[in-house]
């Protein structure tokens, strides 16, 4: 056993090597991710994320890991940041861990995908951008409930650079943290649902709710 696991930090150091004289730290970061185990989690659960580029030209971002609630958030502003616009896809929450899997699509002046360790993104709240200013169409709310203790909403826009970041940012104000999302862009127009819950899983407080219900309401167009 000793042996075989002398043979895997070897190979993997030759990679990150390898890898690091080349200057891409995103490729050594998402490596480790992929071969290392996070200590404290389930043997089948660790921090990772893949990039694949589809057909239609756009990519695919599949993201898992134990975060803190406003990781969403942070990375979808830290997309933004790099000029990477969200198109599509779903996050859960799943016991203690995250899965997600998002349609993505660069601009011409985005930075190159295989220069960001995503999981740094997720993790790092530090938004130095001038702040996003979005507007909606419409929107609604489900009360907690009638949706399994979560508060439901959902948001019609016009498509929007950074706009589920901004979002994002205005729920962790209140502190409400999706636990459950799904992102929809088609033909220029967005329509995302959101299954929100307050501090460790609790249902949101009227209070929150009515805050975020104003907050909503000063992002629709005049």
């Amino acid at each position: 056993m000793a042996g075989g696991l002398h043979r895997h930090l070897s190979t993997l150091l030759i990679h990150i090597t390898f890898q690091a004289r080349k200057g891409q730290i995103g490729d050594v970061m998402a490596y480790i991710n992929s071969k290392v185990p996070n200590p404290g989690f389930h043997a089948d659960a660790t921090d990772g994320f893949e990039v694949s580029r589809n057909p239609s030209g756009t990519f695919n971002l599949s993201i898992r890991g134990r975060f803190q609630p406003d990781w969403l958030g942070n990375l979808s502003s830290g997309l933004s940041r790099n000029r990477i616009n969200i198109i599509s896809g779903t996050a859960r929450k799943i016991r203690f861990s995250w899965e997600a899997s998002l349609e993505i699509m660069p601009d011409r002046f985005a930075t190159d995908l295989k220069n960001i360790d995503f999981i740094t993104v997720a993790r790092d709240g530090v938004d130095t951008g001038p702040a996003v200013q979005i507007t909606l169409e419409a929107f609604s709310l489900g009360r907690p409930e009638l949706n399994g203790g979560a508060l439901y909403m959902e948001i019609k826009a016009r498509d929007q650079l950074g706009f589920l970041g901004a979002l994002l940012n205005s729920l962790a104000f209140y502190a409400l943290f999706p636990e459950r999302m799904i992102i929809e862009t088609e033909q220029g127009r967005i329509s995302d649902r959101f299954w929100i819950k307050g501090i460790g899983g609790a249902a949101p407080s009227d209070a929150a709710i009515n805050s975020l219900r104003l907050k909503l309401e000063g992002f629709l167009v005049k």
